[in-house]
């Protein structure tokens, strides 16, 4: 048996002019969106920073101020976040992993931020020293990224989005 010939190989110019501009957009478009890892870095840095104050709150709980420290602190500069004993944070609450102080340092290429620079504290009972609810901004400077804000309940001490 014979197999038919195809008359025709290749692709035809159309084909070839249409591939090319599917590959220009891409490149132009969506690769820049792909490589830029500043959308993850500021997703992460804002679910740990969003982590580090509600874990702030349980040590608070947990102690109820019978401890000699007294309360919480959370240092809050534009590209950290601390926990401590003082205001001053002279005396850092020990991270329970590495032993070391228990900070949260920004992204090092600066695309993500923190605002409002403040300290506040919690009391044994885990409400924060501030008077009216906080919203804490970690905003990002990455293409198509979105700033993103957390928020401490001025009663209750609740962390939330």
């Amino acid at each position: 048996m014979k197999l038919p010939v195809a008359t025709e190989s290749g692709f035809s110019l159309v084909e070839l002019v249409a591939t090319m501009i599917v590959v220009g957009i891409l490149a132009a478009y969506a690769i820049p969106r792909f490589v830029d890892r500043t959308g993850f870095e500021s997703r992460g840095f804002y679910d740990q920073a969003q982590g580090i104050v509600r874990y702030a709150q349980k040590i608070a709980i947990a102690q109820r101020q019978s401890a000699p420290k007294g309360p919480i602190y959370v240092v809050i500069t534009v590209s950290q976040i601390r926990i401590c004993y003082d205001a001053g944070c002279a005396s850092a609450v020990t991270d329970p992993i590495s032993g070391a102080p228990l900070v949260l340092n920004a992204p090092a290429d600066g695309a993500v931020t923190l605002a409002p620079v403040t300290t506040f504290s919690f009391s044994g009972a885990g409400a924060p020293s501030v008077g009216a609810q906080l919203a804490i901004n970690v905003n990002s400077t990455g293409v198509g990224d979105a700033n993103r804000t957390f928020y401490v309940e001025a009663q209750t001490g609740y962390v939330h989005d």
